[in-house]
């Protein structure tokens, strides 16, 4: 199963108020707790949820990339409890990022263009969770190949898998 679908081939539900909801609740109150001083923003794309994270003035809690990948993990631990009906929560500090990493969306075109040449599946590791999603969704609807997670934790690998399975 990979970060995309809460099932395998299973598409992400269209709308979930609830789970909006359950997000937005979930961050103001932990940030509250932390003493953090910042704004929560929330938008819902068909793909994911959004919670775009803005820091007030005389915020003293630094929102580094750990700490926002550790409450991006919470936030979808919370909202998804169980695999079925699995809609993704993104965080972001700043705003909104429309488009993701360029670096790491033209690194996911070279690997799936490598995967189509030798027909062999091409394993990515390690990556960040935020980074292995970036490229999920990138190749998405790309001709000639499909991307899969496989393991747990540290040990979770992303694969590029190219039309007909591949070798390994």
């Amino acid at each position: 199963m990979d970060e995309t679908t809460g099932r395998e081939g299973a598409p992400p539900p269209r709308e979930a108020p609830e789970k909006v909801a359950k997000a937005r609740e979930f961050c103001e109150a932990l940030f509250e707790r932390l003493g953090a001083e910042v704004d929560v923003e929330v938008k819902e794309t068909p793909e994911q949820i959004g919670v775009a994270l803005t820091a007030r003035p005389g915020n003293e809690v630094e929102l580094s990339s750990v700490l926002v990948e550790a409450v991006q993990y919470l936030v979808n631990r919370v909202v998804n409890p169980r695999a079925d009906g699995r809609k993704w929560v993104n965080l972001d500090v700043g705003g909104f990022r429309e488009e993701g990493d360029p670096v790491v969306k033209a690194m996911a075109e070279r690997l799936a263009a490598a995967a189509r040449r030798t027909g062999k599946i091409l394993g990515v590791a390690p990556i960040s969770p935020r980074e292995r999603r970036q490229i999920h969704l990138a190749l998405v609807g790309v001709e000639g190949v499909s991307t899969r997670s496989e393991g747990e934790g540290i040990f979770r690998q992303l694969l590029i898998v190219p039309a007909g399975g591949g070798k390994e």
